[in-house]
């Protein structure tokens, strides 16, 4: 299986071909930073004392990188010495799941040893030992080949075959990755196995995509998409090959839509539509539209590579892939005008030279979800201008992966461009999906978006409507409410570009905000903590609320964004 990585032809076209130079750029790099201290296993005490050992991501990197330079450059005695050394210490490890999933999944502490715990990262760890040990099966010396066969077969394939996983039918990426890489591992290492495991492998990725709506957006948003779809597409690619063609989930209707998701969620070159859960530094990893535009041809669009990563990922399975299936012909510099509407999950994009615009619908019951039913995005000049911050930067975030993740500013409505109530942001009850509808002869975009507002904190509240006419030149928006008494109604827009103020009118450089309503401004500035580190490493920021409050009985907002450039 996966032949194309088998073929000398190929790694010597990387090797030597200046459109994988960085490919070889960032992979010396890595391996320069990732062994200059040699790899090893966690020591006793680092295990008692259970911090996050296990499945670590240094052995993660350790592995790619040295492996991917292997079969870049196969004469290079020290990457190959250097290969059998992690793969060995990886053999060596206590667990392969980090100690931290022990209690977050599966209600244990460290100390309940358990060497078959399959979580996301042992489950694609062992992947990676597998599809490395079979392309590697010839040059590694016997014991090391049947050392990674025991390790793989006491790690993933016993307890696989004789236990049962909350991930088998939870229906996020957990369940596309866990199954994937299981699935993948099945196939390299006990044939016969897989095909008796197959039903159930099937019904597990049958789960993941009845996550989707039929229009292929991801509600878990575009690292998710990138992690679970990403395993999925491996696994469906290896599967179509290993059964020569008799299983084929790319023929899916489908399957198809949702490889064309991370092309509707380019804003700009170098922005994504950053709603839920989503990683700033992830955007996508290059090699999975282009894997996929080998299967699909001109349905998969030619993206930039400014948010693709190639070799950062910490997966061998993208990793490699990313080099393999890299194509320069599939890149371009300049994203084409576009506008994308899905009528079932409820995302609105359009790009056009000015701007690129997100709008969203749904619930706050999806997986990852942010506090964001009727929020949107707007980017200009290859950045945000109105925000969503996405994933909380670094820190110690307590019960973020729990129901007080909205505790935090991130994740909150107060960090999105929406309305509150009273003094009182989203929360939504309801589990009906806000509809966006859009007219295609007017251009209007427009949401009810009022169960996105519990019926609890906001008994008030009978209808919340939000309206958009993007333009080439220019965005409208209308917003209007009802209620059943006096209340005081604050629409918000986040950005990070400090306002100029002009009554109330706010210019973020050549973005202006303006309005004929009644309001009031106030600007607010709110410290957060992003993902990315300033150039002094500090990742403390400030982003600025602008709040327009509607003045007397005005229960209906109009306002225009005008680029001035």
């Amino acid at each position: 299986m996966f032949d194309i990585a088998k073929d000398p032809k190929v790694w010597e076209r990387i090797r030597n071909d200046d459109a994988f130079a960085r490919h070889r750029k960032e992979l010396t790099e890595a391996y320069a930073k990732y062994f200059a201290v040699k790899p090893r296993c966690a020591t006793a005490w680092e295990v008692l004392d259970f911090p996050n050992v296990g499945g670590g991501s240094d052995h993660f990197r350790q592995l790619q990188t040295v492996a991917l330079l292997a079969l870049i450059y196969p004469d290079n005695e020290e990457y190959y010495k250097s290969l059998v050394e992690v793969v060995w210490e990886i053999c060596n490890e206590y667990t392969w799941a980090p100690l931290g999933h022990y209690n977050d999944y599966y209600n244990r502490t460290p100390q309940d040893f358990d060497p078959g715990l399959i979580d996301i990262f042992a489950a694609s760890l062992a992947f990676s030992m597998a599809e490395i040990k079979s392309l590697f099966k010839d040059r590694f010396p016997k014991l090391l080949n049947d050392r990674i066969s025991y390790e793989i077969r006491r790690h993933t394939i016993e307890p696989y075959v004789n236990r049962k996983f909350f991930w088998e039918n939870h229906g996020n990426n957990w369940t596309a990755v866990c199954t994937g890489a299981v699935g993948g591992v099945l196939m390299y290492e006990d044939p016969e196995e897989f095909k008796k495991q197959l039903p159930r492998l099937q019904k597990s990725m049958e789960c993941y995509l009845d996550s989707y709506d039929d229009d292929g957006m991801c509600v878990e948003g575009t690292a998710y998409w990138g992690f679970g779809f990403g395993f999925f597409a491996v696994y469906a690619m290896l599967l179509r090959e290993f059964s020569q063609g008799e299983y084929d989930w790319l023929a899916n209707k489908k399957v198809k839509s949702i490889s064309q998701f991370i092309q509707k969620m380019h804003l700009q070159p170098n922005v994504l539509a950053m709603f839920s859960d989503v990683n700033a530094r992830e955007g996508y990893w290059v090699g999975l539209p282009h894997m996929l535009k080998t299967v699909y041809g001109d349905a998969i669009e030619k993206l930039p590579l400014d948010q693709a990563t190639i070799i950062a990922y910490c997966h061998w399975a993208f990793a490699v892939r990313s080099t393999v299936y890299y194509n320069p012909e599939y890149t371009t510099d300049k994203l084409e005008n576009a506008t994308y509407y899905a009528d079932v999950s409820n995302y609105f994009t359009k790009r056009t030279d000015n701007y690129g615009l997100a709008f969203k619908g749904g619930n706050q019951w999806e997986s990852h979800n942010h506090q964001d039913v009727g929020s949107f995005i707007l980017a200009r000049d290859n950045r945000q201008i109105f925000c969503d911050f996405g994933y909380i930067g670094p820190g110690n975030w307590p019960g973020y992966q729990s129901n007080r993740r909205n505790e935090y500013f991130q994740p909150s409505s107060f960090s999105h461009s929406l309305p509150y109530f009273d003094g009182k942001g989203q929360g939504g009850d309801d589990q009906n999906k806000a509809r966006a509808v859009y007219n295609e002869e007017t251009g209007w975009v427009y949401m009810d978006f009022t169960l996105g507002y519990s019926k609890i904190v906001h008994p008030k509240l009978q209808k919340a409507e939000r309206s958009f006419k993007p333009m080439d030149d220019k965005i409208e928006m209308y917003d209007k409410f009802t209620f059943s008494d006096k209340t005081v109604i604050t629409e918000r827009f986040v950005t990070t570009i400090k306002p100029v103020i002009d009554g109330t009118t706010a210019t973020m450089d050549d973005v202006r905000l303006s309005t004929t309503s009644d309001v009031t401004l106030n600007v607010v500035e709110q410290p957060y903590v992003d993902q990315l580190p300033d150039e002094n490493g500090n990742y403390n920021k400030i982003c600025y609320l602008l709040d327009y409050t509607l003045n007397g009985d005005t229960t209906e907002f109009y306002a225009t964004i005008d680029f001035l450039n």
